[in-house]
């Protein structure tokens, strides 16, 4: 791993994988399939929390349970229904129909890159949002992409 480093086009390419996930998940939802199991699956798959530690913290999560350093905690944000998170309701269940990133910024440093981003989310209501994210990616021993920072928040609202 250490002769492979980050791109521009492989971090734009692990963002837009997020995105597709994220509108994954919902649409096996919406259509009555395992959720959990493919969103265990995208945690395996996409998050570091098999092999190494993962930094978390969800956009509507607050209070004790404000970090994830489990992956359990991320999959109770993901998809909700555990009683040992009972605020989580299952963000990526709206289900959400589109969702992009803009205003990317990174700093590549050999086998990490660390991002900003915001992430744009329509649901099938047809509301949006967009959320503040940040990131740190990984190329992992297997040849895998794997986030290790995960930080979300929602913009900045000045009272008017």
């Amino acid at each position: 791993m250490k002769d492979r480093v980050f791109t521009e086009e492989m971090v734009a390419a692990t963002l837009q994988t997020w995105c597709d996930n994220v509108v994954r998940i919902g649409e096996i939802h919406a259509n009555g399939g395992d959720v959990v199991g493919a969103a265990e699956q995208v945690l395996t798959d996409n998050y570091d929390y098999d092999k190494g530690k993962v930094l978390f913290k969800p956009t509507l999560a607050f209070g004790p349970q404000t970090f994830r350093p489990t992956k359990e905690g991320a999959l109770a944000y993901f998809v909700g229904g555990n009683d040992r998170f009972p605020n989580d309701k299952g963000f990526k269940l709206k289900p959400w129909v589109k969702v992009w990133f803009n205003k990317l910024d990174c700093i590549l440093h050999g086998d990490l890159a660390v991002v900003q981003c915001n992430v744009h989310l329509i649901g099938a209501d047809d509301n949006h949002i967009f959320v503040n994210k940040s990131f740190v990616f990984k190329l992992c021993e297997d040849g895998k992409i794997r986030i290790i920072l995960h930080q979300s928040s929602l913009p900045y609202q000045p009272a008017q």
